[in-house]
């Protein structure tokens, strides 16, 4: 079960995840990605709604059957109190309708959690592009030692 919490703690991962990315996008093609990405998550979301509002009648339909079924069905748990409804019609609308809003809620953080990794990766691509940019400036300066005359000659304690 996701809460409001979970969610607001995703989105503010993602929106620091995203403005860590923002600061190293060099390249148009980085920023065509970075845009692809926030596109694409963005689609996904307003399709994941549209679709729980749309859908949400069979959903409830599906969800209480289920409840129904595993009500009526034998199994090997605590078995039920003397004198309870394991079919209250309320209780399992209510069962049903929590069961499909936590499972939109999940889904809904899936998305988030997938534009905050492919936000991760595209941070990692542009440093490992990056660092090997910068291989050859950090092999020219360990190699080129510009100390002046007598100093250069006299060991130092990395020899």
């Amino acid at each position: 079960m996701e809460t409001d919490l979970e969610t607001g703690i995703a989105t503010m991962f993602r929106d620091a995840t995203m403005e860590s990315v923002v600061l190293e996008l060099r390249t148009k093609a980085d920023w065509n990605r970075f845009s692809d990405i926030k596109d694409t998550a963005k689609q996904r979301t307003k399709d994941e709604v549209d679709g729980f509002e749309q859908d949400k009648p069979e959903l409830l339909i599906k969800a209480r059957k289920e409840l129904i079924n595993r009500a009526g069905s034998l199994r090997l748990e605590h078995p039920t109190p003397f004198g309870t409804d394991k079919f209250n019609k309320s209780a399992i609308a209510r069962q049903a309708a929590v069961k499909i809003t936590n499972d939109h809620r999940a889904r809904l953080l899936g998305i988030k959690t997938d534009e905050t990794d492919a936000f991760s990766e595209l941070k990692q691509d542009i440093h490992a592009r990056e660092g090997v940019r910068d291989h050859a400036r950090d092999a020219f300066a360990l190699t080129n030692d510009r100390r002046a005359g007598e100093e250069r000659r006299m060991p130092t304690r990395d020899r």
